[in-house]
């Protein structure tokens, strides 16, 4: 036993020094923050100010050399987010995942989003083109000046960074839209269900579906075997969550305790480790803007200048299309055409795999874009139809990257909306609010018009040898929903419906639920004055409209157990508030992901999983509405027929069960915020035992998917149905009276090295939906600072 025990602490030494070794060794990799570097392409001295939250304020004597200094802050912080999002838009992770990431990588490959943004920045303007470079070169000088180690997952990885290139900038952003669009899923899906569904039901489903849309365009929906549809909505790697969106609203002066407007806004959007925001400020020596910035992006996003202020929450415009294309059944080269058949075009890529010899794929296209079913490997290449997908953002013309860059400067509202034409983005609802005191709103990005054949208005994937069904031209930009000082002197977005019936134009049949748009919307008129104060309240809030809606519904039924009794009993007594302390959230939401559950599978086949989601106003119109209710809730694998009642007396007693399964019969242990704890998750650690411990964070939250103070879980996740996946991933507040005072939080920390300091510092508060300020006066900047980095131009 002796030489055992022996053995064993001879062990834990081992591994203690292994430990402090790798913890030395790591922190030789953190960035340096106070001192001089001597740097090839700067044309003059460039100050790199971090103030006490780790916050970098660039103070330049010109515009290139503060964007260089931007990229070099950048690489310095995180560095290797950025290596992994131009990898994932370039379609490249194999490279260090091996054989796990092909088919992502075959999927970004067909999608083809960097040979766009390479497109892109082809057709720049020299100006645009040149900021672009001096940010690739403030990147590349921190590669070739650094002389510590990178940080810790390129060493894991085995992974050395090539130099930065103007496309992997764009690629970014080109993903990010498509992040934000997501009505091609919704088409394949709809594909999928025309199959078995009614067009009754598909009204049910989707509310805004036209009577007769699975009549008249079922036929090519058959086209596709029905299992293609399916395959084509799971291998996108980057799945827009249903429901997911962003709040922002703006007050004029007249409603505001200082006579000045007062903005808040607050994306919500996968939560990540580090997280997908950094806080900069960027001063030129004439123009200066502080907030959000993207790492690998030039230019302030989120935020504001010495004028303006703006916040962004997604419009759900519908922008993509899925055409069927009819193959030649002589020729399998070529694909039906309104002027005939023509050839596809077609293109190599080489795919390298880590520990594998490269696959080669040959990409397919057509004259609506890429043939997206090839990614799938479900269709063969004679098959007779094909799917290919329209989408604005793959073009060499998309020029979102001007716009950023333009904000930069602008001096009032006016020159905002005027800098937002060249956001061709996924469409924006853009609030802003000037020092002189105007406010406005403009919903920025590209518009498609469809031919007179598109009647059901992108539904539904097209006929793509039909005319009838091609885009005709665009909304123009003066034509985009806007509004300068609106009588009401505010103005709300959250994703909700933004036009009435005589707006001339389509935008999307898939606006979000109104909950949070009419929450904000009874909150700001509950005062005839606002201040920071109360947006902070705002922004906090955790009152779910659509729990006080439907509870009645649920609580009308006679529970069949005694612990159902009881739980009914205490519903009865809950307002509806998202507490992370409360038991009752999680008894609400389990009842209810089970309903949806039950009214759902017996339905819809293999696209169930696909569908389960929450589904609001779905859900709301089964409950209320009589037929609505006959058509779902009776059970179509029974002979009996099923109310509505039935169903929710099932669905809490199988809610119930899951909870014991999931947290133990001790239903303390069922509060909402342990069950319901917001995850960053780091790409690719989280799927390493032991290293998911150390780079993974996680905290109890309160909120839901339609609380104000949003935290959504997704319900068809059957591991962890409740984690918080997606939240309001930044929180800015913005006071035009005391601009400086303005207030900003994101969800980790602004580095992204896990051995700093700075990694999760702005956790908790974040959590306690509480802030930072992020001034642009120096004596502000300075006070408390942690480092003052001089970048002077090497000799």
């Amino acid at each position: 036993m002796r030489w055992v025990w022996r053995g064993l602490l001879t062990l834990l030494l081992l591994a203690a020094v292994a430990v402090i070794a790798l913890f030395v060794v790591g922190r030789m990799s953190l960035p340096l923050t106070d001192g001089e570097v001597r740097l090839a392409g700067l044309t003059g001295e460039v100050q790199v100010i971090r103030d006490r939250f780790a916050v970098p304020h660039i103070f330049a004597e010109n515009r290139p050399d503060a964007i260089f200094a931007l990229g070099y802050a950048h690489a310095q912080d995180r560095l290797w987010q950025m290596e992994l999002q131009r990898r994932i838009g370039a379609g490249r992770l194999s490279e260090f995942g091996g054989e796990s990431t092909v088919d992502t990588d075959i999927f970004l490959r067909t999608l083809g989003v960097y040979r766009a943004a390479e497109a892109t920045v082809a057709n720049l303007d020299p100006e645009t083109r040149g900021l672009l470079d001096a940010y690739a070169a403030g990147v590349n000088a921190y590669l070739a000046s650094h002389e510590g180690l990178l940080p810790p997952e390129f060493l894991v990885l085995g992974i050395k960074p090539e130099p930065w290139r103007p496309a992997d900038t764009l690629v970014w952003l080109k993903m990010m839209a498509w992040n934000l669009s997501g009505n091609w899923r919704t088409e394949a899906l709809r594909a999928r269900l025309s199959t078995v569904l009614s067009a009754r039901q598909m009204r049910d489903l989707w509310p805004d579906y036209p009577a007769d849309g699975p009549v008249a365009l079922g036929d090519v929906a058959r086209a596709i075997p029905a299992g293609e549809w399916t395959r084509l909505v799971a291998a996108d790697p980057m799945p827009k969550l249903p429901g997911m969106g962003s709040n922002n609203w703006v007050i004029a002066g007249s409603r505001s305790a200082t006579g000045k407007p007062l903005l808040a806004n607050d994306p919500h959007l996968g939560l990540q480790s580090p997280s997908l925001w950094y806080l900069a400020q960027i001063d030129d020596g004439t123009h200066t803007s502080i907030g959000a910035t993207l790492p690998g992006v030039p230019f302030v996003v989120l935020g504001r200048n010495r004028n303006v202020a703006w916040g962004f929450t997604n419009t759900e415009t519908d922008v993509q299309d899925l055409y069927v294309e009819k193959v030649n059944p002589e020729n399998p080269d070529e694909y039906l055409t309104p002027a005939g058949w023509d050839r596809f075009s077609t293109r190599e890529e080489v795919i390298r795999i880590k520990g594998l010899p490269p696959r080669i794929i040959t990409v397919r296209g057509t004259r609506h874009g890429p043939v997206m079913s090839d990614a799938t490997g479900g269709l063969a290449a004679p098959a007779g139809h094909v799917i290919a997908l329209r989408w604005h953002v793959l073009d060499d013309d998309e020029m979102s990257v001007r716009a950023g860059l333009n904000v930069h400067r602008v001096r009032n509202g006016y020159e905002f909306r005027e800098a937002m034409r060249d956001f061709d983005g996924a469409q924006q609802n853009m609030v802003y609010a000037d020092g002189q005191g105007t406010i406005g709103m403009i919903s920025a990005g590209r518009v498609p018009i469809r031919g007179v054949g598109g009647h059901d208005q992108g539904m539904m994937p097209l006929p793509g040898w039909d005319a009838a069904y091609d885009r005709v031209g665009e909304v123009a930009y003066e034509d985009l929903p806007q509004t300068v000082n609106p009588a009401a002197g505010m103005v709300v977005t959250a994703n909700n419906r933004i036009v009435g019936d005589d707006y001339p134009w389509f935008l999307t049949n898939e606006w979000s639920a109104p909950y949070r748009a009419q929450r904000i919307t009874d909150l700001l008129g509950a005062r005839t004055v606002h201040s920071l104060e109360s947006f902070k309240s705002i922004q906090a809030d955790q009152v779910s409209l659509l729990a006080r809606r439907i509870l009645p519904a649920m609580l009308a039924i006679a529970p069949a157990t005694k612990r159902a009794s009881a739980v009914v009993a205490d519903l009865r007594l809950w307002d509806g508030t998202m507490s992370a302390d409360a038991i009752e959230p999680t008894l609400f939401n389990a009842w209810y992901r089970e309903f949806v559950r039950q009214v759902l599978i017996d339905e819809t086949g293999d696209a169930f999983d696909a569908l389960f989601s929450q589904r609001p106003l779905f859900i709301i119109n089964v409950l209320e509405n009589v037929d609505g209710a006959a058509r779902w809730c009776d059970d179509v694998a029974t002979a009996e027929v099923e109310s509505c009642r039935v169903i929710l007396v099932r669905a809490l007693e199988l809610a119930l069960a899951d909870l014991e399964t999931r947290y133990g019969e001790d239903r303390s242990a069922w509060r909402w915020g342990d069950v319901h704890r917001a995850k960053s998750n780091h790409n690719p650690f989280t799927y390493v035992p032991v290293l998911r411990d150390l780079f993974d964070l996680s905290t109890p939250v309160g909120g839901d998917s339609f609380t104000v103070n949003v935290s959504r879980n997704a319900i068809g996740d059957e591991t962890d149905p409740f984690a918080t996946t997606h939240a309001a991933s930044l929180r800015a507040i913005y006071d035009l009276d005391d601009p400086n005072g303005s207030l900003f939080m994101h969800s980790t920390g602004q580095s992204g090295h896990v051995l700093s300091p700075h990694y999760d510092d702005f956790v908790e508060r974040w959590r306690q939906v509480s802030y930072i300020p992020l001034s642009m006066r120096r004596s502000d900047v300075e006070a408390g600072a942690i480092g003052v980095l001089r970048l002077v131009p090497a000799p």
